[in-house]
Order: structure tokens, then C-alpha cells, then sequence
């Protein structure tokens, strides 16, 4: 299956705030165009899937978080197509019982858990040769999937975005925003993006190597403007605290969308501040992307409940 078999579905979505400033807002549901491998992860695993498969690897490795959502979408949808999977997880053998690592063990995923020390090792060239010579039929791919081949997919998805856009109401956004990882997503939408479009990332991890990594993916790529990039962490990867999950229910009650509560949502959080601050032109399109990664609410249910109660992880588990 190729990737421009796939429709991403625009859905209009109402908010109260962006109504007040003349913004329109709408979401690129990629959440919803696979149900494997879950939102951006598709267009990151199907390009290099389809090189395993056709240059007769056995096995794809990658690396990931224990609650990695791309870790999670690897094991799933390496096994639809019958290769094996293999993935080098930071920290300890206790996470393998957790939602995420629990199903990709079940997808037959084998698991290898590595120290921090060793796992900011997994873009030097001698630990990935160390690894190719252990795993010898394996294809690696770096974290999050974010490979050549995964920039590639990303590109088709701004494309595809723009084209349900067009085939919606005739016009493409003025502007599109995703939410950052390792940057691999968002610099596919910069390079194929159209010259007159903004493209603006919001950060949600601490790391400042993520700008260099962007502009090293774009240097033979895209001849577009400089991108924007915000700063969307709000206290850490991962960091969940009760305003944003406050944010998260109110945005469900408006809108009938579950937001991750990891990447989307952070995002979001921040472009409502950003449109109360007035930093979106009056009368601007705005296309959020969904990016999936509804798993990792799995992981959070016992904060959820100790911030809210049950009934707000009721709300949430309902749309799961």
C-alpha cells in the first residue's frame, strides 16, 4: 500500500476563543487514517517498511521512550506485514508490564532496555554499526522513525493535507502546526509546503538539538522561508499537570476531539494563548494536525484520576 492511497480527513472545529479573534480553525484528523500505526507514525513507518520489505530485510530496530507512541505503532505494524520487530527502549525492564510495551511485547516486539548513557548513543555511528553487526537482518531507523524515507511520507502528508483542504472549500491554510519530537514531521510539512503557507512547530521536548536537526533535514530539501518553532513543553516531555488537562476536557466538550495528552495537546494549549495574544492575522486558515497517540492516555490513568477523579478518566477512556 502506498501512502497516496490515504485521505486525510479536515474537519471544522469551533472554539469559542478562536470564533472571538476571526480565526478559522480546523484539525487534519491523521489520528484517523490508520488504525495501526496511529496518526504521523504512518507516514514516518510505511516509507521504510516498504524498503525492509523490498531489499529482503527480517527486521526493522528502532528506539523509543517506554511510552513511546512510535515504538508502539513499529511493533503493530511490523507484524501486518510479517517482519519482526526490535526496539532499544530507555529505561528499566519493570516498564515492559506498562499499556504501551505490554502490547508492542504482544505484537512481538523484542524488547531491549539500555541506561540513559547508553541511549543518547543512538545517533553515534559506532553504536548503530555495534547494533548492525548484533542484529545483522535488521533495517535501523532512528527514533521517531525519522529517517530520509520518513521525511519523505511527511512531505506527502502536508500534500495531502492541502489537498483535502482544496477539495473542502476550494483553499489551502494559510497556516499549518504540528507538534515537535525529534522534528521529522514537521520538517516534512516545511518541504512540502507551498511558498505562501507558514508551517509552525511547538517543541515538546527540552531539546535545543531538534532546531539543528530540522535545518540539516532541510538544507537539500526545501526552499522556503525560515520555519517558526515554539517552545510548548510546559514543564517536560511527559509533564502533565491539571491546567492542562483541564484544557484537554473543556477542548472535548467543544470540539468531540480527544487530544494525545502528550504532543497535540500541549500544542493546542499553546496556540489558544497565542491567538488571545493576537499573534494569528484576523481572517487567517489555521490547520492543526492530529498526530495521533491516543495510546499514551493508557499510561496516565492514575494521574488523570488523582488530578480529576474517575469520572474525568470516564470522559477521556470513552473515546479511546
Amino acid at each position: 500500500m502506498n501512502l497516496s492511497d490515504f485521505t486525510v480527513p479536515i474537519v471544522t472545529i469551533n472554539l469559542p476563543l478562536a470564533d472571538k479573534y476571526g480565526i478559522s480553525v480546523a484539525m487534519a484528523r491523521v489520528d484517523t487514517v490508520h488504525p495501526l500505526a496511529s496518526g504521523n507514525k504512518l507516514y514516518k513507518l510505511l516509507p521504510n517498511i516498504d524498503y525492509a520489505l523490498q531489499n529482503n530485510y527480517q527486521q526493522i530496530l528502532s528506539f523509543g521512550g517506554a511510552f513511546s507512541n512510535h515504538i508502539h505503532a513499529l511493533a503493530l505494524y511490523a507484524q501486518s506485514v510479517g517482519l519482526q520487530s526490535i526496539a532499544i527502549i530507555r529505561g528499566e525492564k519493570e516498564y515492559a508490564n506498562n499499556s504501551t510495551l505490554s502490547t508492542a511485547t504482544a505484537a512481538g516486539m523484542r524488547l531491549v532496555f539500555v541506561d540513559r548513557a547508553t541511549y543518547k548513543r543512538r545517533y553515534d555511528k559506532d553504536y548503530l554499526q555495534q547494533l548492525q553487526q548484533q542484529y545483522p537482518e535488521a533495517l535501523i531507523i532512528p527514533e521517531g522513525g525519522s529517517s530520509e524515507l520518513a521525511l519523505q511520507g511527511c512531505t506527502e502528508l502536508m500534500r495531502q493535507i492541502n489537498k483535502s483542504c482544496l477539495q473542502r472549500d476550494d483553499s489551502i491554510p494559510d497556516t499549518v502546526a504540528v507538534a515537535c519530537g525529534t522534528g521529522m514531521t514537521f520538517s516534512g510539512l516545511m518541504n512540502g509546503a507551498q511558498p505562501d503557507q507558514t508551517v509552525q512547530g511547538y517543541l515538546v521536548v527540552k531539546d535545543h538539538s531538534v532546531a539543528k536537526r530540522v535545518d540539516d533535514l532541510l538544507a537539500n530539501h526545501s526552499q522556503h522561508q525560515p520555519y517558526k518553532m515554539h517552545y510548548a513543553d510546559l514543564g517536560g516531555y511527559a509533564k502533565f499537570k491539571a491546567p492542562l488537562l483541564e484544557f484537554i476536557l473543556e477542548f472535548l466538550q467543544q470540539t468531540n476531539i480527544l487530544l494525545d495528552p502528550i504532543y497535540t495537546s500541549k500544542m493546542c494549549y499553546c496556540i489558544m494563548q497565542q491567538i488571545e495574544a493576537g499573534q494569528f492575522k484576523v481572517g487567517s486558515k489555521l490547520v492543526i494536525v492530529h498526530s495521533g497517540g491516543l495510546q499514551a492516555w493508557y499510561g496516565m490513568k492514575r494521574k488523570v484520576v488523582m488530578l480529576a477523579g474517575d469520572y474525568a478518566w470516564q470522559k477521556i477512556e470513552g473515546y479511546l
